[in-house]
């Protein structure tokens, strides 16, 4: 490390940041930068995020003053070409010379290489300083900040997320000179906008934490939400409560806040009376507060807020927000009352003009497709083709409702409500409640057979209506997130066991969307999903290669994962690494050879004890692979194919001169290859 390195501060003052992106914003500002310093080659010990609702800040530890002074070298034109025949220099040198800004043969050296002596020109450069490189290292790490929309202020032309008001960057105590959007660098920020109002002049960039602190601003944004986690816990234990704290809630609050103080309110319990899920909704979603549950998980009147401010009146906040909460909560009720009054069948009519994508029609169109769909899946699982209809129908009716209208993020849970209101079965209002599942990665999937019916009905009928008129997901655009959508199917059929044929299920879906298209890449997308969800399993990938590349295309999820997981268990297995390598040769061998062309193995030419040993092999194992379903039992079964397989290739010439031995042969690794391929394909593993 240079011993001449400081720690580098900056820090981006603005007016209050978007909460839902800050923690986004803060962690690729510090990737960002952080790659940038390592293509400028300056070195530096570690660097630290930092990020409130006003400010972004780095701190990088150990930074150095300058690049490292490096060896510039340039080649010239070779000796023999470097004098002319008055042993002068020729004008090649001449020019060289002058290139290199020198008027001195003297200052060139001689390079011997294997095509003769060269001049060559050698000169060591200083490393740019810090300050001459510190703007665009800032410039260029903002600007490739996931900011939506960029946005300018005053008569400037420059653009980011929210107006920028003040420019700290101090290595050690000196402040660099910067022009950031607009703002040149000093050593002024602010403290809490409340409690330390004014400007705060920082002496180092080391000193910045503390500094902060005792303006009332925690920068630290995991230190902050901790604290508030911590408040969370004292409240829970003081009321004998559970706080319910979702990490994305979390995270928005420490954005929303520099200084957290915990404030316990409460609301009437009379509105206990409504859905439990439109409460949480109303107290999340628009006021972000934290509910409360007994130890039955009985949501509680009461919720806790976080205050920006350590008030000397925290009674004056807390009645403030109760004051709030109270008319949400009123029209949460409103809502539900009133979409009482129409059940969930004659909202049907309200979706025909409700649009789900130009090209596939209204929600109404596809209520109607998900209804077929889904009476197909459960008549496939042995499920109620009846309830999933029905539940597939309605699905979507919620959508046209008061209270999904203000709260989108009910879809479904309303619906599941009202269904049960309007006197559906029981079952079918289950499945309308479940059929969004699952609305997160890694969140809960459908719990009953209707439910996981719907689910994947309304999934399949998105993704194959999207491939259908060519809009499939790209790398910057998901809108209709195609790939949380593909992750449920595969997670539900895989976590729920259901036997399903993707390959038909598709093609029924193309067919309900009345669409004439191949379906192949449907699948493929699926397959490749698949992929990724496994490695995301601890699954090698290599090892669903394997399957995937078998002669037994993927189509039921729920098999193939079987199959999956026994070949990743099977690689520990003391013969595995013998077999992968028998199947590698193998397929080199028969990489060039078109196996169309050969004829059935004949047993009467076989020259070779080996050959028949191999071949009786061979048929004992097809006749063990076809009598198991137990991909475990297969696995085994290929295993005990390897002395045979070891002691044919110690005793055979496959490659024979004589081309009936050599065609026999080939023809019976042939079979051997494709009796693996069956299960999987070992060659592909490592």
């Amino acid at each position: 490390m240079n011993s001449n390195t400081k720690d580098l501060l900056i820090e981006i003052g603005t007016e209050e940041l978007p909460p839902k992106s800050l923690r986004t914003m803060m962690e690729n500002l510090g990737s960002n930068f952080s790659q940038k310093l390592n293509e400028a080659e300056l070195e530096f010990e570690s660097l630290q995020t930092f990020a409130t609702p006003r400010r972004l800040a780095l701190l990088i530890k150990s930074l150095a003053a300058a690049q490292p002074d490096h060896i510039v070298e340039k080649r010239g034109p070779s000796l023999k070409a470097a004098y002319d025949e008055a042993g002068q220099p020729s004008k090649a040198a001449l020019g060289f010379m002058r290139s290199c800004g020198i008027k001195d043969l003297s200052h060139l050296e001689q390079q011997e290489t294997e095509k003769g002596t060269w001049l060559v020109y050698r000169v060591q450069k200083s490393g740019a300083h810090l300050k001459d490189l510190i703007t665009e290292l800032i410039n260029s790490s903002l600007a490739e900040l996931p900011i939506d929309r960029r946005m300018r202020w005053g008569a400037s032309r420059e653009e980011f997320v929210r107006p920028v008001h003040w420019l700290v960057v101090l290595h050690g105590s000196e402040v660099l000179p910067a022009t950031v959007l607009g703002v040149n660098a000093g050593n002024i920020t602010s403290g809490h906008r409340f409690m330390a109002p004014g400007e705060i002049s920082l002496d180092s960039a080391s000193s910045y934490v503390n500094c902060l602190h005792e303006a009332n601003v925690v920068v630290d944004f995991e230190s902050r939400k901790q604290l508030i986690v911590d408040q969370l816990d004292d409240m829970a234990v003081h009321e004998k409560a559970e706080v319910v704290a979702s990490p994305d809630l979390l995270d928005e609050v420490t954005s929303l806040v520099e200084w957290p103080v915990a404030l316990l309110g409460n609301f009437d319990p009379e509105f206990l009376m409504l859905p439990e899920e439109a409460l949480i909704s109303a107290m999340q979603s628009h006021q972000c507060y934290f509910h409360l549950v007994d130890k039955d998980n009985r949501l509680l009147p009461k919720f806790i807020t976080i205050a920006n401010i350590a008030s000397s009146n925290p009674q004056t906040v807390i009645a403030g927000n109760e004051r709030v909460i109270s008319p949400r909560l009123s029209d949460a009720a409103f809502f539900i009352n009133q979409d009482k009054k129409t059940s969930l069948d004659n909202r049907l009519a309200h979706l025909k003009t409700v649009l789900f994508q130009s090209k596939l029609g209204s929600y109404h169109d596809k209520a109607e497709r998900v209804a077929r769909l889904a009476g197909y899946i459960a008549d496939k699982i042995g499920a109620d083709a009846t309830v999933a209809s029905r539940a597939g129908l309605l699905c979507k009716a919620d959508l046209a409702s008061d209270m999904v209208g203000e709260f989108p993020e009910l879809q479904g849970i309303m619906g599941g409500y009202y269904a049960r209101h309007d006197g559906e079965d029981s079952s079918v209002s289950d499945a309308i409640s479940e059929h969004y599942r699952p609305v997160v990665s890694g969140g809960d999937l459908p719990d009953t057979p209707a439910g996981q019916c719907v689910a994947i009905a309304d999934k399949i009928d998105t993704l194959t209506g999207l491939f259908g008129i060519d809009q499939p997901p790209s790398g910057s655009r998901d809108p209709f997130a195609l790939r949380r959508q593909t992750l449920g199917i595969i997670r539900i059929c895989v976590e729920k066991s259901l036997a399903l044929d993707l390959r038909e299920l598709i093609n029924e879906a193309i067919n309900i969307h009345d669409q004439e298209f191949d379906g192949d890449a449907v699948i493929s997308y699926l397959i490749e999903r698949l992929g990724v969800w496994y490695q995301d399993q601890g699954i090698s990938f290599d090892t669903f290669s394997a399957v995937q590349q078998s002669s037994e295309k993927i189509s039921d999820l729920c098999a193939n994962d079987i199959r999956v997981r026994s070949l990743q268990a099977f690689r520990t297995h003391a013969r595995a690494a013998n077999l992968i390598a028998a199947n590698k040769r193998i397929a080199n061998i028969l990489k060039k050879v078109d196996e169309s062309t050969l004829a059935p193995v004949t047993e009467a030419i076989f020259t070779e004890d080996a050959e028949l040993a191999l071949f009786s092999a061979l048929g004992k194992a097809t006749s063990d692979l076809s009598n198991t379903e137990n991909y475990e039992e297969k696995f085994l079964a290929l295993a005990d194919l390897q002395p045979a397989i070891d002691r044919y290739f110690d005793d055979v010439m496959v490659m024979a001169d004589e081309e009936s031995l050599r065609d026999n042969r080939l023809a019976t690794l042939s079979q051997m290859r494709n009796l693996f391929l069956s299960v999987a394909d070992l060659s592909v593993l490592q």
